[in-house]
This record gives C-alpha cells, sequence and structure tokens, in this order.
C-alpha cells in the first residue's frame, strides 16, 4: 500500500466570491480519519480598504448547526496579498463532524474569493480504487 493513498481529499467549498455581509459553510464527516486538515484559500483583496473576512471552525458529534461547539476563530483576516489559511486538528478524542464557516463583514469594501479543502489522513481504511478520492484521478 503506497502511503500516500492514506488521505483523502475533499472540495469543502467550491471557489466563489462572497460580497457584504454573506457567509458560507461547510461540514466535514472525519468518520475514519485520525488528522484533518481544512485549508481556506483566498484571493487577494482589490481594494486597499478591503475588510478580510473572519473564519470560525466548529465541531460537533452531529450536523444540527446549533450544536457545533467553536475551536477557533481568525477574524478579519489580512488579504493584502493571497493567502491560505490551515486549521490541522489532531481528531483523537474529538467529535465526528468539523464545519469551517467564512463570513465576510457588513461592508467589505470588496469581493472575496475563497475555496475550502478539506483532507483527512492517517485513515484506518484506505481509499478502494479512485471512487470517492476525486472527479479525475491521474496516479503515476
Amino acid at each position: 500500500m503506497l502511503q500516500e493513498r492514506l488521505i483523502n481529499d475533499t472540495l469543502l467549498v467550491s471557489p466563489r466570491a462572497l460580497t457584504n455581509n454573506a457567509t458560507v459553510t461547510a461540514n466535514m464527516d472525519t468518520k475514519g480519519g485520525n488528522y484533518a486538515t481544512i485549508r481556506v484559500c483566498m484571493g487577494s483583496e482589490v481594494n486597499t480598504n478591503a475588510v478580510g473576512p473572519t473564519l470560525v471552525l466548529s465541531e460537533s458529534d452531529d450536523t444540527v448547526v446549533s450544536n457545533f461547539a467553536t475551536l477557533d476563530t481568525e477574524s478579519a483576516v489580512d488579504l493584502t496579498d493571497a493567502r491560505e489559511v490551515l486549521f490541522g486538528v489532531d481528531l483523537r478524542g474529538r467529535k465526528r463532524y468539523l464545519r469551517i464557516a467564512c463570513s465576510t463583514a457588513t461592508a467589505t469594501n470588496d469581493h472575496i474569493t475563497v475555496a475550502v479543502v478539506g483532507t483527512l489522513s492517517d485513515l484506518e481504511n484506505a481509499p478502494n480504487g479512485t471512487t470517492g478520492v476525486a472527479n479525475q484521478v491521474v496516479f503515476i
């Protein structure tokens, strides 16, 4: 078994633009993994007076929104340059679901481009074939 196959990537939020007072969220089921990495990728601001988004990472035993408890908050992320914010979570002793939320301020003075990719690693079982790995897979 190739060690590289003991991970599973998921596109949690497809690339999109957020404007004033907008929020995008995604849940990640961590069942079968011992470590999760959530990468929030954001494009650089166009206007120099732009207000960056707030990122909130939460956890819960189920997907009921009101049951999620906050693990970390990153406020007014600086987007002078394109940026990736990485959350690493040791899943041992944690809840099953992680939730990432990206929210813009009431007046961002800009649009914010964001995408989120989640990776489960140290999996109990490796993926079987290419099912669930990606839309298009190339192994060399």
